[in-house]
């Protein structure tokens, strides 16, 4: 079985301007909870497709006109 070049990702803004961007696999509760209520997180991006990590940075950036 061959997998999909493309991985799922979704990222924040950190409060000191740094971008974090995770893998996400399906499970709404994996970024909506790790942000909701934490202090440290600015600005959210919902689940997108990244062939790469480098990738899904660059993606964050410009979701954030960053």
């Amino acid at each position: 079985m061959k997998w999909p070049d493309k991985q799922m990702w979704w990222g924040y803004l950190h409060i000191t301007g740094t971008i974090h961007a995770k893998r996400w696999f399906g499970d709404t509760r994996d970024y909506k909870e790790d942000c909701q209520d934490s202090p440290f997180v600015a600005r959210v991006v919902e689940p997108f497709e990244a062939n790469n990590r480098e990738e899904a940075i660059a993606i964050i950036m410009e979701k954030l006109n960053i």
